[in-house]
């Protein structure tokens, strides 16, 4: 079975959105102007961020997630949607609202998002050129298995293969709603250096889980996980302005169950 997605057929096929932006393309004059579709909570939010970078990681991944509803249900605009806070931060729409199922990462100047008619579906993003003690981390967070497969691994290769596992495991933990720490170890990733990768999940839920790693800008790696028992067809598109999308061609690779 191959991993590529547009190689894979399906007797059905579940269509997920995937939104993202580059923080650069957006000006400050859409952001200020994006700012009035906020809540008066994602405001308060805002205002006390630490950082510059975090506000408008904040802010603007709360007006990539409004004007994408709206992309997908036209009759509402983007300050309409009533968004609250659920477990471990994640935030989802009021149960008065129409169902639209989501999920958001951020890291350093890129922001991703993911919608579909899901529950469970989670998304991670992280830029790969951080420098991490990945020997440690995997040691700690990691099955006995991955850290072998890392640790056969030219060092030149190990930071790489481990955000690709990193991804995959943190957007399996964000699909199900729960904290990373409990999650870390309850998949199995493995060949995570190429494109026909693994992924074993415990409990009995391994045919309803699909995984995939997402191309994205160089440096970055993207994973995404939900639930579902039909197979994944992904739409692309770039926020290149307040409420302005644009399609695109998104590269994906799909794991082995």
């Amino acid at each position: 079975m191959s991993a590529r997605t547009h190689a894979r057929t399906h007797e059905s096929l579940l269509q997920l959105q995937l939104w993202h932006l580059r923080i650069g393309d957006i000006s400050a004059s859409d952001l200020r102007l994006g700012l009035s579709w906020l809540s008066p909570e994602e405001l308060d939010y805002f205002r006390n961020c630490a950082s510059q970078l975090r506000k408008r990681q904040f802010a603007l991944g709360r007006l990539l997630l409004r004007g994408a509803l709206s992309h997908l249900e036209t009759s509402r605009a983007p300050g309409q949607w009533r968004i609250v806070e659920g477990p471990h931060g994640r935030p989802s729409l009021a149960t008065d609202e129409p169902f639209i199922g989501f999920n958001l990462a951020h890291s350093d100047d890129r922001i991703v998002l993911v919608t579909g008619p899901l529950h469970r579906l989670g998304i991670d993003l992280e830029y790969g050129l951080k420098q991490r003690e990945v020997e440690r981390l995997a040691r700690r967070w990691f099955n006995p298995s991955e850290l072998a497969e890392l640790m056969q691994l030219e060092p030149a290769a190990r930071l790489q293969w481990f955000y690709r596992v990193w991804t995959l495991k943190e957007a399996w933990s964000k699909a199900r709603g729960e904290a990373l720490a409990p999650s870390m170890r309850c998949i199995t990733v493995s060949g995570a250096e190429g494109e026909e990768f693994n992924v074993a999940v415990g409990g009995g839920e391994a045919g309803r889980w699909r995984f995939l790693r997402i191309g994205m800008a160089p440096g970055f790696h993207c994973a995404l996980a939900c639930r579902s028992d039909a197979g994944i067809r992904l739409a692309s598109r770039r926020m290149s302005g307040l409420a302005r999308f644009e399609a695109m061609e998104t590269p994906s690779l799909l794991a082995r169950g």
